[in-house]
């Protein structure tokens, strides 16, 4: 696979699982990746303010995925490529000349979990600064 390819798969796998756990966590209130409005920072969280509620808290999920690439020749099967999921070990007797490549993905995916409001009992009282 060349580099432009792998790097438009990796746009696009990654653009497909943004957009269904939008739609399949909408009903849950979870916003993924959503717009922001009146971003503040309080320290090192971040807040947005939506349309539709008050504050709520953006986090960041990190993603930090290393993918393998194996090509091999094998004198029974021929040549293929995979996806490196597990290390197989096995017992064959056939020749094999093996490749790999590793590639290093980072990004990140700001979320907004769904949030209830707080029960008075573990409310404090409110401290005004003049």
């Amino acid at each position: 696979m060349e580099l432009k390819d792998f790097i438009k798969n990796t746009i696009s796998s990654i653009g497909e699982a943004i957009s269904e756990s939008q739609e399949e966590l909408k009903s849950k209130n979870i916003l993924v990746n959503p717009e922001r409005y009146d971003i503040t920072e309080n320290g090192d969280k971040k807040f947005a303010k939506f349309k539709d509620s008050n504050r709520r808290h953006i986090q960041t999920l990190e993603f930090d995925i290393l993918v393998g690439v194996e090509s091999k020749q094998d004198s029974t099967r021929g040549i293929g490529v995979q996806v490196i999921k597990v290390l197989n070990i096995g017992n064959e007797k056939s020749k094999i000349q093996t490749n790999a490549n590793q590639n290093r993905i980072k990004f990140e995916i700001p979320i907004a979990f769904s949030t209830i409001k707080t029960p008075e009992e573990y409310l404090g009282s409110e401290i005004g600064v003049k």
